[in-house]
């Protein structure tokens, strides 16, 4: 294996655009070629110096590979990730994982079974503010978590849908968003059992929805709720507030809230309320205390873990079995705001 990673990308939308950038960074990475059917794309990759594909499974033939990442539109995530799979290449498969859970698991276990490391990009599990959020509810610092609050609330511009795809089955916000709110859900409150919810598109009037709302009971009986629109004037989004990325304008607020019997958190900010003296009574007043953290951008920190699953040092931190997890919760919001009826998982 060389000194530096040998990586391509497939898929040179917005995100693999952003993949591409974080490996050019990367001095332990190299980027060697890009594939995308779409021929503007080739000049992505002539701006970045490597070779164009329109074919990947050409690119996969004839490069030599130390992973791939896979960035193309959901519907092709699983039959993309079988073919470097196939090829005996580790993957990070962007999420969700697929918009089709027989297939998921199917794929799921064809992965295991041989072998090739595949990580699954939830990125935000990489971000040292949410690291340090599971360190402090593991620690028992909240009591007993009773009830979840995640806001996830922004205005994609109208040009955002001028891609067809993202107006059309397998799309709009429930997937292709609110999968990394549910799955930080899971990550740090547990595994939802029953779901309800309702969803619109009253606002943009596509065949995706605009706006969804889903209330969760959890196995450990925490509640919770998910508030979610891409229609929505808001700064109370995780985007705004966690300054991930830097095309997002920043905003000092928060857009998660866990409370629990002894104290409550929010993110992105960790701001940890308790009552003062310890003992909690609604007449006592609050102590506030701000977690601090180094500060690191989660896709940064999840290629470096990718290298490091390359090179057979660490397990990948999200795998195919726990995307299909958050994909169970996300098709069970699905069903509920669709029929209006309870979910049980």
């Amino acid at each position: 294996m060389t000194e530096q990673l040998r990586l391509a990308v497939i898929g040179a939308g917005a995100m693999g655009r952003d993949h591409i950038r974080y490996i050019q960074d990367d001095a332990d990475a190299r980027l060697v070629a890009i594939a995308d059917p779409v021929p503007a794309t080739e000049q992505v990759a002539k701006d970045a110096g490597v070779p164009w594909f329109a074919d990947y499974k050409e690119m996969l033939e004839c490069t030599a590979l130390d992973g791939v990442v896979i960035a193309s539109p959901n519907h092709l995530h699983v039959p993309m990730a079988r073919e470097t799979v196939k090829r005996g290449i580790p993957t990070l498969v962007e999420k969700p994982i697929s918009d089709d859970l027989d297939d998921a698991r199917a794929f799921a276990d064809e992965a295991r079974a041989s072998g090739v490391p595949v990580l699954v990009g939830q990125h935000r599990r990489h971000n040292p503010k949410v690291r340090r959020a599971k360190e402090i509810i593991e620690s028992g610092a909240l009591g007993t978590i009773v009830t979840v609050a995640i806001l996830y609330n922004l205005y994609k511009p109208d040009t955002y849908y001028d891609i067809p795809w993202r107006r059309q089955k397998g799309a709009g916000p429930i997937l292709v968003n609110m999968v990394h709110d549910v799955d930080l859900m899971r990550y740090l409150i547990g595994e939802p059992v029953k779901i309800q919810g309702m969803s619109a598109n009253s606002a943009r009037g596509f065949e995706v929805e605009d706006s969804a709302v889903a209330t969760v009971r959890f196995a450990n009986g925490t509640l919770g709720t998910i508030t979610l629109s891409d229609s929505a004037a808001s700064p109370w989004n995780w985007e705004s507030t966690a300054r991930e990325n830097p095309f997002f304008a920043p905003y000092d607020t928060d857009a998660y809230y866990i409370m629990g019997t002894k104290a409550s958190l929010s993110l992105p900010r960790l701001h940890l309320f308790s009552h003062a003296g310890g003992v909690s009574d609604w007449t006592k007043p609050f102590v506030c205390e701000v977690q601090g953290v180094r500060e690191g951008l989660p896709h940064r920190l999840q290629l470096k873990h990718f290298e490091r699953v390359i090179r057979a040092e660490e397990e990948p931190l999200v795998t195919p079995e726990d995307a299909i997890k958050t994909l169970e919760v996300l098709n069970a919001v699905k069903q509920a705001a669709d029929g209006g009826e309870l979910v049980r998982l």
